[in-house]
C-alpha cells in the first residue's frame, strides 16, 4: 500500500503535465495557426542545404503539402543576417527561414547550465537578433505553416544534440505556448526525421562522421561536401509521410 500512493501521485503529476502541455499547444495554435513538427534533419548534405531543390527542403515542403499547409517555417541558429530568406516551391508551398543570432557565435559549444536555465525560463533569446532577409523585430513567420527546427549537427553524434535551430524553436514554442508544451514537443520532435523520411534519417546517422568531416573540410575555399552529390536527386523516392525517403548509395 505504501508503494501505491507514490504511483498515484506520479500519475496525477503526469496527467497534470500533459493537460498543461495540451493547453500550451491550444494557445500556440490559436495564436500562430502553425503546427510544430520537430527537427528536420541530422547532418548537412550541402551548403546551404536549405535552398530551392535541396533534399531537406523538399522533404519539408512535401510534408506541408501532404498535411494541407500552405507554408513551412524552418528555424535556424543564424550564421549571418542575410542567408535566411523565403521562396515558393513548385508544389506551391512557401518556404520561410527564420533564425536567431547567438551572441556567442554559431560555432559556440553547448552551454549546459544555460540550456537547463532556458528549459525553465525560455528567455535567453528575448534580446537576440532575429533575422529573415535581414534583422526583424522578434520571431516572425507565416500563419498556416508547419514548423521545423533545422536540426543539423556539425560535430558529435546527432541524437545527443538538438543541432541548428533547437533553442530558438524551443523559445518560440515556450513563448507562444508554454514551457511544458515546449519541452514535450521538443522531446518528441527530436526523432521526427525517422517519421517523415526514415531511410534518409538512418542513412544520415550511419554516415554522420563522414558527412560532418566533408562539411567542415574546405578545398581551395570550397566545402568538400559541395563537390559531391549526397542529396539523392537521381534516387527513387520510397514511401514515407513526406514521400521523400530516399535510398542511398
Amino acid at each position: 500500500m505504501v508503494g501505491v500512493i507514490p504511483l498515484k501521485v506520479l500519475a496525477l503529476l503526469v496527467l497534470a503535465w500533459l493537460a498543461y502541455a495540451f493547453l500550451g499547444f491550444v494557445k500556440f495554435y490559436a495564436t500562430t495557426g502553425c503546427l510544430p513538427l520537430g527537427r528536420l534533419a541530422f547532418v548537412k548534405l550541402h551548403d546551404p542545404d536549405i535552398r530551392p531543390g535541396g533534399l531537406h527542403e523538399m522533404v519539408a515542403t512535401n510534408v506541408a503539402h501532404t498535411l494541407g499547409y500552405s507554408a513551412v517555417t524552418i528555424v535556424h541558429n543564424a550564421g549571418n543576417e542575410r542567408m535566411y530568406g523565403s521562396w515558393t516551391e513548385k508544389n506551391g508551398v512557401l518556404v520561410w527561414n527564420i533564425a536567431a543570432l547567438d551572441p556567442r557565435g554559431n560555432r559556440a559549444s553547448v552551454d549546459w547550465h544555460g540550456a537547463l536555465r532556458e528549459l525553465v525560463f525560455a528567455d535567453r533569446l528575448r534580446t537576440a537578433t532575429w533575422v529573415h532577409d535581414g534583422p526583424i523585430g522578434g520571431p516572425r513567420f507565416p500563419k498556416n505553416s508547419v514548423i521545423f527546427w533545422h536540426g543539423t549537427v556539425r560535430n558529435g553524434f546527432p541524437l545527443l544534440y538538438g543541432g541548428c535551430g533547437c533553442e530558438p524553436y524551443y523559445y518560440i514554442l515556450a513563448n507562444y505556448g508554454n514551457v511544458p508544451f515546449a519541452i514535450t514537443a521538443t522531446v518528441l520532435g527530436w526523432f521526427t526525421p525517422f517519421l517523415i523520411s526514415p531511410l534518409e534519417a538512418f542513412w544520415e546517422l550511419s554516415h554522420y562522421k563522414r558527412l560532418q568531416y566533408e562539411y567542415l573540410k574546405k578545398v581551395n575555399g570550397i566545402r568538400l561536401i559541395n563537390l559531391k552529390n549526397y542529396e539523392g536527386t537521381s534516387a527513387t523516392p520510397t514511401d514515407s509521410i513526406s514521400g521523400n525517403s530516399v535510398p542511398r548509395p
